[in-house]
């Protein structure tokens, strides 16, 4: 067996977590939110979750709805669309009925969602050093594909792909 270099964890004794990934993961969710809303103090996107892709969805995908993009969000359908409206009312994303079906509504990146994305993009160039200093640039990349992977397997789950079946 390898020794595995000791690290804060072994200070405390936490049990069947010491060996759960969601626990990990839940950890470094905390504080890495914590570091990026006081790199986004001030922007439209700061304060909660599931501004920021749901931003990168609608530009990539303009005319997606809010449904749609709940299962890559995270979120259930009232926390969805509260969340859409008050990125409508922050100015960033724009609500159209669909042209062939009035009850289907549209979502569309305004120019000003654009500008803040580009903030967003200058956090994300600099995550690997300030956010993730301590791995090298293999174990970022591995670490990505592996959490990629896991993220992937849930959306899909949870059908987090019927947008696009159902539009082909």
């Amino acid at each position: 067996m390898t020794d595995t270099p000791k690290d804060c964890f072994d200070e405390i004794e936490i049990d069947c977590l010491s060996t759960a990934i969601s626990y990990y993961i839940r950890v470094l969710n905390l504080w890495v939110s914590r570091d990026l809303e006081k790199k986004l103090s001030g922007s439209p996107l700061a304060g909660g979750t599931g501004k920021v892709s749901t931003l990168f969805i609608v530009e990539h995908q303009p005319g997606i709805t809010a449904s749609e993009i709940r299962q890559f969000a995270g979120k259930d359908a009232p926390a969805m669309t509260r969340l859409v409206d008050k990125l409508i009312t922050d100015g960033l994303l724009d609500r159209r009925p669909d042209p062939e079906t009035k009850r289907r509504q549209q979502l569309f990146i305004t120019d000003k969602g654009r500008i803040a994305l580009d903030e967003v993009r200058g956090i994300v160039g600099r995550e690997p050093e300030e956010a993730f200093w301590m791995l090298t640039a293999e174990e970022h990349a591995q670490t990505v594909a592996l959490l990629r992977k896991i993220a992937a397997a849930y959306v899909e789950r949870h059908n987090g792909l019927d947008w696009k079946r159902n539009r082909s």
